[in-house]
């Protein structure tokens, strides 16, 4: 073989090994950016941020804003109007209403559902979700019913209403939750939540509150007239939002609240049960 073939033939296999050492590069290239986009998928998706350092500061309690003369009715669901307030129609639903006709729902004058996405149990505080969560927010924004979520407690320490703010989180990302994400404390029969203090009550609400608007949502506090007066102390949850349950045509509860669940015995179409009726109070 002559000294030019030979010359030549190292040539080629110096450009081949070249050319293979580029693959390789672009590989290797390409698998650690599609390694950096499945972590950021992840973090969007799964990753919870935030975490519970404690009370505030007590501050004092903004006084009810409304006047009984601007309610009034139409087509059966209560409003509400002033020079400075309207108002919207919503309900709140679970699985115990059953399979819901959301269309017929809309069509009903609806605006908007408050829906509940789990609860944790009163003997064991484990967490469970509601097993008509995924088709009611799926139903209800295909209507074009504009959705918040609830979730039930029975927390007796921080740490578990920060398992379940987290929980809550994951489960409504992209679903397109533009309402209020609400903190529902009760007591019932045999309850883990009787033994807690007005204060530890207060810590655990605030627990979840604060997971919840740490991740960009609206957190919201449920409770009656007697929970919010006598159960825990509103004066260090006043970044919060109030929704009352109070069934009746009018109300005597002293201080502000967002959202008034004025009966537990509505009937709207597309719903077979009873439902909650509420009146969500807009800023002008």
């Amino acid at each position: 073989m002559s000294y030019r073939k030979e010359k030549r033939k190292r040539r080629k296999r110096s450009k081949r090994l070249l050319l293979s050492g580029k693959s390789k590069a672009t590989l290797v290239l390409a698998a650690i950016l599609a390694i950096i986009l499945i972590v950021f998928i992840f973090c969007v998706l799964f990753v919870v941020v935030g975490t519970y350092k404690g009370l505030g500061n007590r501050v004092d309690i903004p006084v009810n804003q409304y006047e009984q003369s601007g309610y009034y009715y139409q087509n059966g669901f209560r409003m509400y109007g002033d020079d400075d307030y309207e108002s919207t129609i919503g309900i709140d639903v679970s699985t115990y209403q059953g399979e819901i006709d959301w269309e017929k729902v809309k069509s009903d004058g609806v605006d908007f559902a408050i829906i509940r996405v789990g609860y944790s149990g009163s003997d064991s505080g484990n967490i469970s979700i509601d097993s008509r969560f995924k088709e009611n927010i799926e139903n209800a924004r295909k209507a074009g019913v504009k959705v918040g979520v609830y979730f039930f407690s029975q927390a007796i320490t921080t740490d578990e209403a920060v398992a379940e703010a987290k929980f809550v989180i994951r489960h409504i990302r992209r679903k397109g939750v533009t309402y209020p994400v609400v903190y529902d404390m009760e007591h019932m029969d045999g309850d883990r939540i009787s033994q807690l203090t007005d204060n530890e009550r207060t810590k655990v609400t605030d627990a979840f509150c604060t997971i919840i608007k740490n991740n960009g949502y609206t957190p919201m506090v449920y409770g009656n007239q007697r929970w919010l007066l006598n159960e825990i102390d509103l004066s260090y949850l006043t970044k919060y939002d109030t929704w009352l349950a109070h069934y009746s045509t009018s109300t005597a509860y002293p201080y502000t609240f967002k959202m008034w669940q004025y009966s537990n015995e509505g009937k709207v179409s597309g719903i077979r049960n009873h439902v909650d009726l509420n009146i969500c109070y807009i800023k002008k």
